[in-house]
């Protein structure tokens, strides 16, 4: 799993995965600093980048905000999404909820969404905030999990199993053994373990969820299965 020393101008997730687990927050910065001829501090951008992104995965995949975002430097719509959900009609952000919170009419948070106007910056601060909280807290998490509850997909998979899903770089010993492959597996779950599998996410977070799919896998696919990173994942056939 050697990689280049060639001078990188943005090291990312997948540059890291030579240098440890990027999922479970276990890269050698020096090491990583040094094959990839960069700076520790660029390391430890493009890992805390990843955590974020690997956070946004979970949240978007979960309550089926495919938008969601909560990533510093995102779109406004996607803030929107993760704070106010879609709109009943199918729209990409519930415009009368946004309006109503933040005291402006549906047609701003419209043009909002779309980009053609900015809020205030205490508006946009404010709205960066509950962004952070859909995922920081164990109320933005529960919410997820109850959009996920109350969808098609998942009231279906929670009364009759599905298949869950993983894509990223993964294999038998992870990084340490060197057999991790950048792939996508899946396996069948049932009704308890997606309820397990949510409750991880609701009480621990990303890292909960993360340590629950890595003893999954190791326990219902393959003895030692683990993580070095997770691109995506689902309930259900992948898309």
């Amino acid at each position: 799993m050697a990689r280049t020393n060639r001078r990188r101008s943005r090291v990312d997730a997948n540059d890291l995965a030579g240098y440890g687990s990027v999922a479970h927050g276990t890269v050698n910065v020096d090491r990583a600093a040094r094959g990839l001829g960069a700076s520790k501090t660029e390391v430890r951008q493009a890992l805390r980048q990843a955590e974020a992104t690997q956070a946004n995965t979970f949240y978007r995949r979960i309550s089926g905000k495919s938008e969601g975002d909560s990533t510093e430097g995102t779109s406004m719509r996607g803030m929107l999404q993760a704070v106010f959900g879609r709109g009943p009609r199918g729209g990409a952000v519930d415009t009368r909820a946004a309006a109503q919170s933040l005291g402006v009419s549906p047609g701003t948070v419209r043009r909002w969404a779309a980009g053609t106007q900015k809020p205030s910056p205490s508006r946009l601060a404010s709205i960066r905030q509950a962004a952070r909280r859909v995922t920081t807290t164990k109320k933005g998490r529960r919410s997820a999990t109850a959009d996920f509850r109350a969808s098609a997909k998942g009231s279906q998979a929670l009364k009759g199993g599905s298949k869950i899903w993983v894509s990223g770089e993964q294999g038998v010993g992870g990084y340490e053994q060197g057999y991790a492959r950048d792939r996508r597996v899946a396996t069948d779950i049932s009704p308890s373990e997606i309820e397990a599998m949510l409750r991880a996410y609701e009480d621990g977070g990303d890292s909960g969820l993360r340590d629950w799919m890595t003893q999954f896998f190791d326990d219902k696919y393959v003895a030692g299965w683990d993580f070095v990173t997770i691109d995506d994942f689902g309930i259900g056939t992948p898309e």
